[in-house]
C-alpha cells in the first residue's frame, strides 16, 4: 500500500508542477488569449457508466471529458479532458461499477502561449505530437511508467512495460489510434494533424 500512495503523491506533484510553470505571476495561465480549446470541444465518448463515474470519483474534481478508452494487458488506459488539463487514469478491465475513489492518473496541463513544458521523459511526445506541448509522466501500477503529452489539438499517451506481445483494443473513442513501439503502448486522441506520427500498418486503428 505504501508504494502505491507514492506513486499517486508523484502524480499531484508532476500535475502541480506542470500547472505552476505554466501560471503567470497573477496566477492566471495564458491559455491562448482564452480561445476555445479544440480538444475541450471534441464530443465526449461513450465510456460506460463504471468507468465514467470512476474517474468522477472523490478527490477528482468537476466531470471528466472522456475522448478515448483502450485495454492494454487486462487494464483500461482512459484519456480525457478535466479543467483544462489532459488526464491518463489507468483502471481495472471489466469493473461492473464505479470505484470508491478515482483512479491512480498522471495529467498535464494546455500549453500556455509562449512556453512549452516538459519533464522530458525520453524525449516524448515530442516525436509525436506537432507544435507546442506539455507533458507529465509517472510510474503507476502496473505499468512500468505511463507519460502524457497535451496540445490544442490533440493528446497522446505512452504506456511502457506493456510486453511486446499484449494487444492493444481500442474500446471507445471516435479520434483513437494506438500503435506499439517495441514494450510500450501508444494511444493518441484529437486531431489526425496535429500527431506527426502515424499509426504504423496493422498494429493500431
Amino acid at each position: 500500500m505504501r508504494r502505491s500512495s507514492r506513486f499517486v503523491g508523484a502524480v499531484v506533484l508532476l500535475a502541480s508542477a506542470a500547472l505552476a510553470a505554466a501560471c503567470t505571476s497573477s496566477g492566471k495561465a495564458p491559455q491562448a488569449e482564452d480561445a476555445p480549446w479544440a480538444l475541450d470541444g471534441l464530443a465526449a465518448t461513450s465510456a460506460g457508466l463504471p468507468i465514467q463515474g470512476s474517474v468522477d470519483a472523490p478527490p477528482a474534481k468537476g466531470v471528466a471529458k472522456i475522448l478515448g478508452v483502450a485495454e492494454v494487458a487486462g487494464t483500461n488506459v482512459v484519456l480525457a479532458v478535466r479543467n483544462g488539463n489532459c488526464q491518463v487514469s489507468l483502471l481495472p478491465d471489466r469493473l461492473t461499477e464505479p470505484t470508491t475513489t478515482a483512479p491512480a492518473s498522471v495529467g498535464s496541463q494546455r500549453p500556455a502561449v509562449g512556453s512549452v513544458f516538459s519533464d522530458s521523459h525520453q524525449e516524448f511526445p515530442g516525436n509525436v505530437l506537432a507544435g507546442k506541448y506539455t507533458q507529465a509522466s509517472a510510474q503507476i501500477s502496473p505499468f512500468k511508467f505511463t507519460a502524457v503529452g497535451c496540445s490544442e489539438k490533440a493528446m497522446v499517451a505512452r504506456v511502457e512495460g506493456v510486453g511486446e506481445s499484449v494487444e492493444i483494443r481500442n474500446k471507445a473513442g471516435d479520434s483513437l489510434r494506438s500503435w506499439r513501439e517495441g514494450q510500450d503502448a501508444v494511444l493518441t486522441v484529437g486531431a489526425p494533424e496535429a500527431v506527426s506520427r502515424p499509426s504504423p500498418s496493422g498494429t493500431g486503428s
